[in-house]
């Protein structure tokens, strides 16, 4: 019959704490990957926003220069108005 001990080995104990440390590091690593994708998944948000608040700015320009020199191309480096044909 085996001889019942009260403790285990300092070896199976100092294991039994790499495992437990080597869990506490992974979750903190996976909770640092989880805020950081939480916070690309904000700063992507926003960039959309811009990206929309820009679409809009663009036609309301376009819009304007539309309604106030016709279907003529404009010359963006000098501003020049070329006539349609």
């Amino acid at each position: 019959m085996a001889i019942q001990q009260n403790k285990i080995s300092e070896k199976e104990l100092k294991a039994l704490e790499d495992f437990q440390q080597n869990i506490n590091v992974i979750t903190y690593q996976l909770g640092q990957l989880a805020l950081r994708k939480l916070n690309l998944e904000k700063e992507e948000e926003n960039i959309r926003i811009q990206y929309e608040q820009i679409l809009l700015q663009e036609k309301e320009l376009g819009d304007s220069l539309k309604e106030k020199y016709g279907s003529d191309q404009i010359d963006l480096k000098t501003g020049e108005i070329i006539p349609s044909e």
